[in-house]
């Protein structure tokens, strides 16, 4: 185990995301899928969303939701058998707390589940009125409870992106970098290459990290099918994904299954 934890801390220190199998035992392989069955709702809603803290604890209690209750007991004890706080900590080298758990079923689908895009970006909005500290960013452990691959709801994530993420939104805080919308993969290309950001973001990013990413992610390679490179591993169910949510991510098309995940999220102290 303590093997396994070093691995996923380094990789996803440098790589932004790494996969690992068969990490649920059966058991908690079965009581997770049976509880999202159970809840059986869509992502963002409330009934699949459980997050930490005394107000929510009592109104819990108060409102007599004794069976979000008891799920909510089994996902929080479950995140610390798996060591999850102590994976966050390492990966960020300080201190995290569990902010959010949820899960949810993603139905049969052509559509990508979500394309490519940056988190933490604003979803894109043109008038942004506070900007967010660069180092708000989120370790997410997303836990597959339905067997994926690349037409069945994995998730894609492009390697070391989340480091150019990073210096974006440090330019942007900063006021260095001039704000334009950088929440799809496209608009967050066309924002880096602008000359002034560039020129920011190249003195401090590693240059052959931006040149790789750069190359990689051009439209005329990227869209005849480079993008199934980046981690769309087959993964069976009780398999994650662990990875830092400033850089790119997709979950690919659901069409075969429908997908049912459950995701930790960790956020710095």
């Amino acid at each position: 185990m303590t093997n396994q934890i070093a691995k996923i801390i380094d990789n996803v220190k440098n790589f932004g995301a790494t996969n690992c199998h068969n990490w649920l035992v059966d058991q908690d392989l079965k009581l997770s899928r049976k509880i999202v069955e159970d809840i059986n709702c869509a992502k963002g809603d409330y009934y699949g969303i459980f997050e930490e803290g005394k107000v929510k604890w009592i109104d819990l209690f108060l409102k007599l939701r004794f069976k979000k209750f008891k799920y909510h007991n089994f996902f929080y004890n479950l995140s610390n058998k798996l060591c999850l706080k102590k994976i966050a900590d390492g990966i960020f080298d300080v201190e995290t707390k569990l902010a959010r758990v949820d899960c949810y079923v993603s139905p049969k689908s052509d559509e990508p589940v979500l394309d490519w895009h940056f988190d933490h970006a604003y979803s894109g909005s043109k008038n942004v009125n506070q900007y967010v500290h660069p180092e708000d960013e989120t370790i997410k452990f997303f836990f597959y409870l339905s067997d994926v691959s690349l037409d069945n709801g994995c998730l894609g994530y492009i390697p070391k992106s989340h480091i150019i993420a990073f210096v974006l939104k440090k330019g942007i805080y900063e006021d260095k970098i001039k704000y334009t919308p950088y929440w799809t993969l496209s608009d967050f290309r066309k924002t880096i290459l602008i000359s002034d950001n560039y020129a920011y973001i190249s003195k401090n990013v590693d240059p052959n990290i931006l040149n790789e990413f750069l190359e990689k992610t051009e439209p005329s390679i990227f869209k005849s099918g480079s993008d199934l490179k980046y981690n769309f591993q087959p993964i069976k169910a009780g398999g994650a994904t662990i990875f830092n949510d400033s850089g790119a991510h997709k979950g690919s098309k659901t069409q075969i299954t429908e997908r049912l995940v459950m995701r930790f999220f960790f956020k710095k102290i």
